[in-house]
């Protein structure tokens, strides 16, 4: 449970910064003019283009995560197939993510 709050804490916290990289995309001077020059559009074309990996792999560990709990809550009782079934789950996420990525 406490892994699941540190994911969802970095998640809330990569959210906010790809939203507004992606604002730095479509209306850079207003980004610019409220981050104080921090960001301007080449740092948010390569902001935003970098956190997406990270933003959902935190994604996929949280949904795992939650899937989890709620199978539990559901009453599935085999905490060795659950956990085999989460792992597989989470690797089956990450290959497709990482096949779509490299497309």
């Amino acid at each position: 449970m406490k892994i699941n709050r540190i994911v969802v804490w970095v998640l809330f916290a990569l959210m906010i910064i790809y939203i507004i990289t992606g604002y730095g995309l479509t209306k850079p001077n207003l980004i610019y003019l409220l981050t104080g020059g921090i960001i301007d559009y080449r740092v948010a074309i390569f902001l935003h283009n970098t956190l997406d990996v990270p933003l959902f792999i935190f994604l996929f560990i949280h949904v795992v995560i939650e899937i989890k709990f709620s199978l539990m809550r559901w009453g599935f009782k085999n905490q060795k197939l659950l956990n085999l079934l989460m792992v597989m789950l989470g690797l089956f996420f990450l290959i497709f993510f990482l096949i779509v990525d490299a497309i």
